[in-house]
């Protein structure tokens, strides 16, 4: 551990008051998260003294020395502090050993770093089945008690999907959505801007991915999705697929999706030009096809 600041310990029974996460696939969260421009976990939202909280996990790995790989968890306020107003909160962080069945409390002011080969040591039980459970305790007079799940979901499932979009040049919506598809049991949505959104109006084709409800309505509930994924239109006369950004590089882009940010695309996905160009092939018959892949995906759920 981190011995820069004093770390105080001690052992208890009773878990936290006021959040747990459950991080299944622990080994493999890490790698997952690495190179896609995340590599932290953010909770829920939860209550404690009047207040909103949400715990943050960061994930620092050094393959050139695992002992220097660590994790570090600290929380964040999400309510806006008044003028002359102040937060005072005191906490604690708490590790779950499931060989024991009690939980290792740790009160370190600010942030608390552990490192990862102490919890993936099985000796200690802070591993099993690859699972670790984490939590904060903040020191209040009123809190909310709230319970999520970090989960890896649909490694080994085919996560691909391709709307045949019809008759594009007679398109009229400003905005255009693909039937609601479900991947790893995760409903999503493409939808394009036909003659594009926002400052790319007129000039180029705006194309997004979208979190859903199941009943096919924008995602307004409280989970929260991460996908890694790349999406792209097909050339039908080389038949092949292709992946445009604003400068024709690899659309390939990860994001965290939730009631506050349910959508993420680019608004200059291809320029209109290239589009209708008939030797590029894009539009064959009037028809455009576009299509999904997803390389990983996380999903915290709350229970």
């Amino acid at each position: 551990m981190d011995n820069s600041k004093e770390i105080t310990t001690l052992v208890k029974e009773q878990g936290p008051l006021h959040y747990m996460l459950k991080i299944e696939s622990f080994s493999s969260i890490g790698a997952l998260l690495k190179g896609s421009g995340e590599d932290c976990i953010k909770s829920f939202e939860f209550s404690a003294g009047g207040c909103k909280w949400v715990l943050k996990i960061h994930w620092n790995e050094n393959k050139d020395d695992q002992d220097k790989s660590h994790i570090s968890m600290f929380l964040r306020l999400i309510d806006k502090v008044k003028p002359g107003e102040v937060v005072t909160a005191m906490f604690r962080f708490y590790v779950h050993n499931q060989k024991l069945g009690n939980y290792l409390v740790m009160q370190q002011e600010g942030i608390l770093v552990l490192p990862i080969s102490e919890v993936m040591d099985a000796s200690k039980g802070y591993i099993l089945d690859d699972c670790c459970v984490v939590g904060v305790e903040v020191f209040s007079a009123k809190s909310e008690y709230k319970f999520g799940t970090l989960a890896v979901v649909g490694k080994n499932s085919t996560r691909q999907y391709t709307w045949k979009v019809a008759k594009f040049s007679a398109l009229t919506d400003a905005r255009l959505y693909s039937p609601v598809f479900t991947i790893d049991g995760i409903s999503w949505s493409l939808s394009i801007y036909p003659k594009g959104n926002n400052g790319a109006k007129g000039e180029s084709l705006s194309l997004f991915l979208n979190l859903m409800d199941e009943d096919g309505s924008v995602f307004a509930s409280g989970n929260r999705v991460f996908a890694k994924y790349e999406v792209s239109i097909k050339d039908q006369l080389r038949n092949n697929y292709c992946s445009f950004s604003s400068i024709h590089l690899p659309f390939s882009t990860s994001h965290w999706f939730d009631a506050n940010a349910n959508g993420w695309g680019k608004a200059n996905f291809i320029p209109l030009s290239d589009l209708k160009d008939p030797s590029k092939g894009y539009l064959e018959n009037d028809e455009l096809l576009i299509q999904v892949n997803f390389e990983s995906i996380l999903r915290i759920t709350s229970v």
